[in-house]
């Protein structure tokens, strides 16, 4: 039963990550309500240890339910999801920087700060809540406090194992050493720090941002499409052709990539 249990969490998480909401949100749904039935099932039976270890899957199971819902812009439905979950867990910071993520997309930005604020509360250097915090202040216009809340997370060495990005790194005949190379995951950080810098007329120290993006994460999508666009307005075509051909790669029918490779081959060909 509990294999089974983990299969299902186990098809939500690759659901979502690989865009596939719908799927997401059966799949996490059907764990939820499995896991609390366990854990049920557990507490009349006197398993006290057991029966809480089970409804804690199913918190799990159902908070990222509500992540599926926010993907689907269902967003009344999702905060209350997160408000259930918080009442139960007031003291969660990721329950928190998920209120302040719908609150965000509902348009609700000066809410989605106090909550993001009281992320903070628990959980202080955190870069991810950084981030998010530093989102809305773009959002809003305040570029100033975005810059300076996206360099506090870029400062902030990552604690959790879900902060780093594990690369294995190729084989060298100089160097057999195949040993993961850990880095800072702060891809989505230094993309939306080359946003308020692009906001700012820094277009080159943009364009540096999308690269330290790049460089945590060579399938950051939105920063292969900024960075391509910034190259191309810097006429280096030959690299802004190389970013369209790799965002396309990972997003084929993506509008933006393709328009920007046929610009690219023109300029190149001229």
């Amino acid at each position: 039963m509990t294999g089974q249990l983990r299969k299902n969490t186990k098809k939500g998480r690759i659901s979502f990550k690989v865009g596939r909401f719908e799927d997401a949100l059966a799949a996490y749904g059907e764990a939820a309500d499995a896991w609390k039935e366990m854990a049920d099932l557990l507490f009349e039976k006197g398993k006290e240890t057991r029966g809480t270890e089970f409804l804690e899957k199913a918190m799990e199971a159902k908070s990222c339910y509500g992540m599926a819902l926010f993907k689907l812009e269902r967003y009344v439905e999702a905060l209350e999801i997160v408000d259930a979950a918080l009442e139960l867990k007031p003291e969660n910071p990721t329950e928190w920087s998920n209120r302040g993520f719908v609150l965000s997309a509902m348009g609700r930005n000066e809410e989605a700060l106090e909550t993001f604020e009281k992320a903070l509360e628990f959980d202080p250097k955190s870069p991810k809540i950084l981030t998010n915090k530093g989102i809305v202040y773009f959002r809003m216009g305040f570029l100033k406090k975005a810059l300076e809340t996206f360099d506090r997370a870029l400062a902030t060495e990552p604690r959790k194992a879900s902060d780093w990005a594990c690369k294995i790194p190729r084989f060298s005949f100089f160097s057999r050493n195949k040993a993961p190379v850990m880095k800072p995951d702060n891809a989505e950080t230094w993309y939306w720090k080359g946003n308020v810098l692009l906001e700012l007329g820094e277009k080159e120290k943009a364009l540096n941002a999308f690269k330290m993006a790049l460089e945590s994460d060579p399938d950051h999508l939105n920063s292969l499409l900024s960075g391509g666009d910034l190259l191309c307005e810097f006429a280096e075509y030959g690299e802004a052709f190389k970013c369209y051909i790799r965002a396309l790669k990972l997003s084929p029918e993506n509008e933006a990539a393709e328009k920007g490779k046929e610009l690219c081959e023109v300029k190149i060909n001229e």
